[in-house]
């Protein structure tokens, strides 16, 4: 029974503690661009990527998002997410689940914090333009075999890109305003035809933005399945 006791007091306390870490600085909120986790990796004026990296009982500040945006999640993990003046609930997320935040009504302000043994890994591309980005909705569907739509909106189309060690994709077209981010991780063979062909080595969490339209293949040059997400920008 002394031991049932001591495990049942030790399960409550790993449940307090992203609790514990919401308490501090609860008047404090900030844009955020000023959120001391959120990292800015590239920014062009259109478009703004931030990478989010918690561990275990870590959480971010109150921060204020203005802009639309997509969450693309690295990690498979659990996070403790409150709105301002909201209770916090903890939510299940899958390595390479999207998620969509819209600002059309108003700008939204929320915390953070990792509640899992894993940890929580996000990058956030942020659309600061109002005004249409690029013809991604006018353009085909990727072929199905590789490419699965996994959101879709007025602002873009997230496709979830899965190859198996050696395998190359069909033909497809990439428009431009195209963000990529790897899940996985690996070595791609980007070839299109009359050019030479590009190689990107990526890490989880890593990003590619593309500007131009092009028709091209890709194959997975890695010894492991490789997957990423790409997002077409309408």
């Amino acid at each position: 029974m002394k031991w049932r006791t001591i495990a049942l007091a030790l399960t409550i306390l790993s449940l307090l503690v992203v609790p514990l870490a919401f308490a501090q600085s609860d008047d404090i909120v900030v844009p955020v661009y000023k959120e001391s986790n959120h990292h800015i990796r590239f920014d062009n004026g259109n478009v703004r990527v931030y990478e989010v990296q918690l561990k275990k009982g870590e959480s971010t500040a109150f921060h204020e998002h203005g802009a639309d945006n997509f969450a693309i999640h690295i990690s498979t993990t659990a996070v403790a997410a409150q709105m301002l003046g909201g209770q916090s609930n903890v939510h299940s997320l899958k390595a390479g689940e999207v998620s969509f935040a819209s600002t059309a009504k108003a700008p939204y302000t929320h915390r953070i914090g990792c509640a899992s043994d894993v940890n929580f890994h996000v990058v956030d591309l942020e659309i600061n333009s109002k005004s249409r980005l690029g013809q991604g909705g006018e353009t085909p569907k990727r072929p199905d075999k590789n490419f699965a739509v996994v959101l879709e909106n007025s602002r873009g189309r997230a496709y979830r890109m899965t190859l198996k060690a050696g395998e190359t994709t069909e033909v497809f077209t990439r428009p431009a305003n195209t963000a990529i981010f790897a899940i996985s991780g690996g070595r791609t063979r980007e070839v299109t035809e009359g050019k030479p062909p590009r190689f990107w080595d990526s890490e989880p969490g890593n990003f590619r933005w593309v500007d131009v339209p092009d028709r091209l293949t890709i194959r997975n040059e890695s010894v492991t399945d490789l997957e990423l997400v790409e997002i077409e920008l309408f």
